[in-house]
């Protein structure tokens, strides 16, 4: 079973996987393209590698987060167009045919996510570290895959049922932050802690900055560290 969820992924989605591929090799070597000096040229100072690859920070978690999205969405576009009559068809449980989905899914986020790890061992390789600076290729590579996994899984789940769920989901999210914003700043006349704090950013600031899983996407994407 796992195989034919395998293959009908793939055909749903390797248009886009060639070119997610593609990107992930090349955004590190992007990013770092300039960064330091090239390997066997002397460093003296450190300013060159603080701030060259901070510009390319943010395409890293957002490329991730589109690599997971869509394969998400791709996993149950062949349902949506049938009726999921193929999937009523087979003689699995829903949960077992579920099961066997997404891991096709996660299966496929494997190619990116090796698209990433090379080209960000090449980057590595590029540039020469001064003292008390290190590459972090392999480690960075881990959180891009998470960051895709955590996405995926998210909306997959979304997605299972109808595209009318998905929509009302998607719906929810954006009206928070928008009728949030514009409740936020009614209320900032009557309330000082309303003129003072933004609680949509509070909400966001909670889910992505603290210790949790979605971390995974605000955490530290850099490619060189101490």
């Amino acid at each position: 079973m796992y195989q034919p969820m395998l293959f009908l992924h793939w055909k749903q989605a390797r248009t886009f996987l060639a070119l997610a591929v593609v990107a992930a090799f090349a955004l590190p070597l992007l990013a770092s393209e300039g960064v330091g000096a090239p390997r066997g040229v002397d460093v003296s100072s450190l300013d060159a590698y603080r701030f060259g690859f901070e510009a390319w920070l943010p395409f890293f978690p957002a490329l991730a987060i589109l690599i997971g999205m869509t394969l998400a969405l791709t996993a149950w576009n062949w349902d949506h167009r049938f009726d999921h009559v193929y999937a009523l068809s087979l003689p699995v449980t829903r949960w077992q045919y579920t099961v066997q989905k997404m891991l096709a899914g996660v299966t496929l986020a494997l190619l990116p996510a090796v698209g990433f790890w090379l080209g960000a061992n090449v980057a590595a390789a590029s540039i020469a570290l001064p003292e008390g600076l290190n590459a972090y290729p392999n480690e960075l590579a881990v959180r891009f895959f998470f960051a895709i996994l955590l996405s995926y899984t998210m909306l997959f789940a979304a997605a299972a049922g109808t595209i009318r769920t998905t929509m009302w989901v998607a719906g929810v999210i954006l009206c928070f932050v928008f009728f949030g914003n514009i409740a936020n700043d009614f209320l900032g006349y009557y309330y000082d802690f309303f003129a003072r704090e933004n609680v949509v950013l509070i909400v966001f600031e909670w889910m992505f900055e603290t210790a949790g899983p979605f971390e995974v996407f605000s955490g530290s994407w850099s490619l060189i560290d101490v």
